[in-house]
């Protein structure tokens, strides 16, 4: 629902992104019956386009993988402890890099030498870690109970002084009091093992706002900054983690993130984006759940290894200090967790990065009472997300007004565009138009060798790229927590087999949710945020996710 008239150019950005894929289907259709050949030419052309981009991404996973399997082996909270003297550092990072029994090994902490190298030479001798606070924020509006528990406890588990954290439990007014019992009944069991921990209540109906995260999650830290003011912890020592509600972190997150921060180039013009795994709950899902719910990951994967790409996303952490200067989230939007990368980049003029940390949070996948209610769930999900096109009227203006690097923000505006055009056309074009010419195709086009090899040859390429999915099993099985004991050797067996549910997955709960939110937009029928309902039924618990975390 719009919050103020939309203006003529508004409506026209507005209109774009759905009008690309509609002009698609339709020129696709009216050449396909009066130029199949055309069509022909441009489906293979497509096709090896995705076969391309399926080996780029699939050396991209494997690239991101083995940096992931790495730095699991680190100990983050004694690094970031040496930090306290660089020049010691470099000593102990050479005595590393000598030891190391891999080629891997050896290349990071060489790249680390010259890394902390660079910052000697610039005047940064040392660091310490505990002048700085963790501010660590959950939006929720009716979670149980025992969803917000295991969060919370999964974060007093961290590896981390937790005399450095700072909790918020972000509640929104309008889910009663209900919700005030539970955040009263997770503070009163967590709230000592915390330097402080705070309860927030969003108003509702306030002016300007949606109902949605990013107004909840703006009040809440900013309701909090007079404490820290009362405290004397200034902005520039505080990190803030936006966590979605059923976030769970790795022992070692804060210890990671921290890492990057005290070693970056520019610690408050970057964020520092986790690996969302979603495997809280994901023995309990269905196949087809778990196959969308995998290939968000690998996505991330993929994206971590190519950082000018990278965008926030979903969990992750950026400083106040950044936050603060530049607004807060943006409360009349629905996704607020990709925006606030362009709000950071735009307001420092291109100056803003987003830092893969190659390490992972874990999130529920969808799941609900019934399974017909699960995948529905899912594609509300899947929608909301690509709703992410209602940034088109705001960023596509401001971006190319900007005063960034004209050939970076070109790139990074043909990336938004890109990326959510092929979000809704690519698995259509792949798996239905290629039939086109040959069912409606006019003339003799039956007769001519393209009508003979365009199956032929548009299977051997997806069979082809197709074949790029054995590596992401792999990935798969490693990244899966423990196998629950109610569950058979069938159930694992399930989770190789899910993968032949790729096409019609792709499909369903790719390009249509894309196609119905552009549309939405398209046609000014706008959405509000809808939040994923959390169901556990035995497997999401810290205790469960202890020995996926810590591979």
């Amino acid at each position: 629902m719009s919050l103020q008239k939309k203006s003529f150019k508004e409506r026209i950005f507005e209109i774009i992104p759905g009008m690309m894929f509609w002009a698609t289907l339709f020129f696709a259709l009216f050449f396909s019956r009066n130029h199949p050949v055309w069509v022909s030419v441009f489906i293979i052309l497509f096709d090896l386009y995705w076969l391309f981009k399926a080996i780029n991404g699939a050396l991209h996973l494997i690239s991101s993988y083995k940096r992931y399997r790495f730095f699991a082996t680190l100990d983050w909270r004694f690094l970031v402890e040496e930090l306290g003297d660089f020049s010691k550092y470099i000593e102990y990072l050479s005595e590393a890099s000598r030891k190391a029994k891999t080629f891997r090994a050896k290349q990071y902490f060489k790249e680390e030498i010259e890394r902390i190298g660079k910052l000697l030479t610039v005047g940064r001798s040392k660091a310490n870690y505990l002048d700085y606070y963790h501010m660590v924020l959950y939006p929720f509006v009716d979670e149980s109970f025992e969803v917000l528990e295991t969060t919370i406890r999964s974060l007093e588990q961290a590896n981390y002084p937790k005399d450095k954290m700072i909790v918020i439990l972000a509640s929104e007014e309008r889910a009663g009091k209900s919700a005030q019992e539970i955040a009263l009944a997770i503070k009163e069991k967590y709230g000592k093992d915390f330097f402080r921990f705070y309860i927030s209540v969003h108003p509702d109906g306030l002016a300007g706002e949606i109902k949605g995260k990013s107004a909840n999650a703006s009040w809440a830290v900013q309701s909090v900054m007079p404490e820290l003011e009362r405290l004397n912890i200034s902005i520039d020592q505080v990190i803030v983690s936006n966590f979605d509600s059923d976030t769970m972190v790795h022992p070692q997150y804060f210890a990671r993130v921290m890492y990057e921060f005290l070693t970056a180039e520019k610690p408050y013009r970057s964020s520092y984006q986790p690996i969302a795994v979603y495997n809280n709950n994901i023995w309990d899902s269905p196949a087809f759940i778990r196959v969308v719910s995998v290939s968000n990951t690998f996505w991330q994967f993929v994206e971590s290894s190519r950082p000018n790409r990278l965008r926030t996303f979903s969990s992750h952490s950026m400083t106040l200090k950044a936050l603060k200067e530049v607004g807060f989230w943006r409360k009349d939007l629905v996704n607020e967790d990709g925006y606030i990368f362009w709000q950071c980049y735009l307001h420092y003029q291109g100056d803003y990065r987003t830092v893969p940390l190659f390490m992972s949070v874990s999130l529920d996948t969808c799941l609900a009472d019934t399974y017909v209610q699960t995948l529905v769930n899912q594609y509300k999900q899947k929608r909301r997300w690509a709703y992410n096109v209602e940034y088109y009227p705001s960023l596509m203006p401001a971006l190319f007004k900007s005063k960034a690097p004209r050939w970076d923000k070109f790139y990074k505006a043909f990336q938004f565009i890109e990326g959510n055009y092929n979000w809704a056309t690519a698995s259509i074009v792949i798996s239905a138009l290629g039939w086109l010419p040959l069912v409606i195709g006019s003339g003799n086009f039956g007769n001519t060798i393209f009508a003979v090899n365009l199956p032929f040859m548009t299977r051997i390429l997806m069979t082809t790229a197709t074949l790029f999915l054995i590596f992401s099993v792999y990935v798969n099985m490693y990244l899966l927590p423990p196998r629950p004991k109610k569950y058979s050797v069938w159930r694992t067996a399930s989770m190789y087999l899910q993968w032949f549910f790729v096409p019609i997955i792709s499909v369903f709960f790719g390009s249509l949710p894309a196609v119905d939110a552009q549309t939405r937009l398209m046609f000014g029928k706008y959405m509000g945020f809808w939040v994923t309902p959390k169901a556990r039924k035995s497997s999401g618990t810290p205790d469960a996710m202890a020995a996926n975390l810590i591979k």
